[in-house]
């Protein structure tokens, strides 16, 4: 007889709220059946209670890795980088603060991040972009594929991860190592990866990018709405072994605190964000990440506006790997970036009326309430089916049943089933 229970649930996450994923959908009814065995048991006994937490019985792999951070200016006055083409040249940064930290790899990470929880996550995609089309002579051809193209792979993209309601990749950036680059100076600082951590957007800058991809009228409707800025990192060519990036868990950020504004010059946004050294950052990156494969990040989330919160974005920059060969292929990489608007989905935990207390409305009381909730939060719910009464009552709410999970439970045979 095989036993029923609800959908294990999503936890709170920093970028979303509790149980809230980035999955679009009506109101929705699951029926999950799972097997009783001791793999089961044994994830039932472990819950992940907040990002960036792994199983305890398998910790991921580190390596060391030299990070930098913005250092004092050369004249003493706030940073800045001019963008106007022949005179990137001039900026008053100095040397660059280097500390060696202990960087977790992602790719070992069990059970694996997530956008909706940790703000990061990586997947396999395969990609219509190759790097002969990057490299072509006439950069108009390049700007019209990437723009063109590889830009509806990159929304659709966003958009199956996100649940997004709408999604569109308005920039990027082709970052190469030649044979002549210096990453640690300041120069062509946007051809190049950047060792220097920073965070593109903030609220201010995230509604400026908002408005000159949507134009004000329809960017005030999203503005009024959760919305988000998600970065499409991928490797070009080879997989990246060399200068890969790694982000830092947004929860060990203060911003005002361990953050300093580095302003531009001939540029739509005003600012970038960059760290300061701080001991009690914590790093991650994907090791090995093929061209195959994509990086999601986020780079801005609405949820922070307004407020000093970690949710406006992820830190971000290329560190330098102590454990990377000494002879592997340059680092090539492409960035693109995604406003999405975000149709957010409400999942009903766990609910259970006390058997002396059963039939007498509880269960309705509890489901109009969680109901009403979802409508005033202007988002969608679904719940999963625990047995054939608890059906019943969320048909009754207008729910529809759009999935079955079954698996066998442990010693039974298949006939069973």
């Amino acid at each position: 007889m095989l036993s029923k229970i609800l959908r294990v649930p999503l936890q709170a996450s920093p970028y979303f709220g509790v149980n809230q994923t980035y999955t679009a959908g009506s109101r929705l009814l699951h029926t999950i059946v799972e097997a009783k065995n001791p793999t089961y048991t044994a994830l039932q006994a472990w819950s992940k209670t907040e990002p960036f937490t792994h199983v305890p019985w398998r910790s991921p792999s580190t390596t060391k890795g030299t990070i930098r951070f913005l250092g004092p200016t050369k004249d003493g006055e706030p940073a800045f980088l001019n963008f106007k083409k022949g005179e990137e040249h001039q900026t008053n940064f100095g040397p660059s603060l280097e500390t060696v930290v202990d960087v977790t790899d992602l790719r070992s990470f069990e059970p694996p991040t997530t956008l909706a929880f940790e703000g990061i996550e990586w997947i396999y995609a395969p990609s219509i972009l190759s790097e002969d089309k990057l490299l072509t002579p006439n950069n108009r051809d390049v700007e019209a594929f990437v723009r063109g193209p590889y830009f509806e792979e990159c929304a659709q993209l966003v958009k199956e991860r996100t649940g997004a309601a709408r999604s569109i990749a308005y920039n990027f950036r082709h970052r190469r190592i030649e044979e002549d680059t210096n990453l640690l100076d300041p120069y062509k600082f946007s051809a190049k990866p950047l060792p220097n951590f920073h965070i593109d957007n903030d609220a201010q800058t995230a509604e400026v990018n908002l408005r000159r991809v949507l134009g004000d009228q329809e960017a005030e409707h999203w503005l009024s709405k959760r919305w988000g800025i998600v970065n499409v990192w991928r490797p070009v060519g080879d997989v990246v072994r060399q200068w890969p990036l790694a982000l830092v868990d947004s929860r060990t950020v203060e911003h005002g605190h361990d953050t300093v504004p580095i302003y531009t010059r001939n540029n739509y946004k005003t600012h970038f964000t960059a760290l300061k050294p701080r001991p009690h950052f914590r790093f991650y990156y994907v090791s090995n990440l093929a061209p195959d494969e994509a990086l999601l990040f986020v780079d801005f989330h609405s949820a922070g506006s307004g407020v000093e919160s970690a949710a406006l974005g992820m830190a971000h920059g290329a560190f330098e790997d102590h454990s990377a060969p000494e002879k592997v292929p340059q680092r090539r990489s492409i960035e693109s970036w995604d406003p999405n608007s975000i149709t957010y989905i409400i999942g009903l935990n766990m609910m259970g009326t006390h058997p002396k207390h059963s039939r007498q409305g509880a269960a309705t009381l509890i489901l109009h309430w969680g109901a009403y909730r979802t409508d005033e939060m202007d988002c969608k719910m679904f719940v999963g089916a625990a047995d054939s009464f608890g059906y019943q009552v969320y048909r009754q709410f207008g729910f529809v049943q759009v999935d079955e999970y079954w698996s066998r439970k442990d010693g039974a045979k298949a006939d069973e089933e």
